[in-house]
């Protein structure tokens, strides 16, 4: 959180440098063999290494602005992450946006243990899937139509010309519009 002006400047925990931060959350979330300390030893900590006294409801409060404030910063980094290995491809669709966006969207989620949210998310993306097909199946109709319209206005136009066509030219253009509407493969 870069933003100082979400910090008030009297708030003295938050204003601390960035090691000190990582340091108290490091208290609360120690690494694999650190011991938890309890919000009170936390206090005591606090007036040791940084020579000033909070409460416990401020120490809590502090502690839910650096969980934020980390999934934040975990947030801003893979964003910037994706940025840098979108900057390298020239290549990259509007679709591959939405679907890296989604993917950071989705590890913020798993990060944060919204297990609702993710699964509105899955359920909107299988809706998204859903109607991809339905869009591919109606261009797929529209250009069936377009080819039987076609091929009526080719058969109008030959009966208006009076002629009728050789039984080789009649075979090909109904194997064509059996490929045209999906009867032959």
């Amino acid at each position: 959180m870069d933003n100082d002006k979400e910090i008030r400047s009297d708030a003295k925990l938050k204003n601390l440098p960035p090691q000190a931060l990582e340091d108290l959350w490091r208290f609360r979330n120690p690494e694999e063999d650190g011991e938890k300390l309890t919000l009170e030893a936390i206090l005591v900590q606090v007036q040791e290494n940084y020579g000033f006294t909070c409460s416990l409801s401020s120490l809590s409060e502090f502690y839910k602005w650096l969980r934020l404030k980390r999934r934040m910063d975990s947030a801003r980094a893979r964003a910037e992450q994706a940025r840098i290995e979108l900057a390298n491809d020239p290549n990259v669709s509007p679709a591959d946006l939405a679907r890296i966006g989604q993917k950071v969207f989705t590890a913020e989620m798993v990060e944060d243990g919204n297990v609702k949210a993710f699964v509105e998310l899955v359920k909107l993306q299988l809706q998204a899937e859903k109607q991809a097909l339905e869009l591919r199946k109606l261009t797929l109709l529209e250009r069936k139509a377009k080819a039987m319209d076609e091929a009526a206005e080719q058969m109008r136009l030959l009966k208006a010309g009076g002629k009728l066509m050789p039984e080789a030219e009649r075979t090909a253009i109904l194997d064509k519009m059996d490929e045209i509407l999906g009867l032959k493969k």
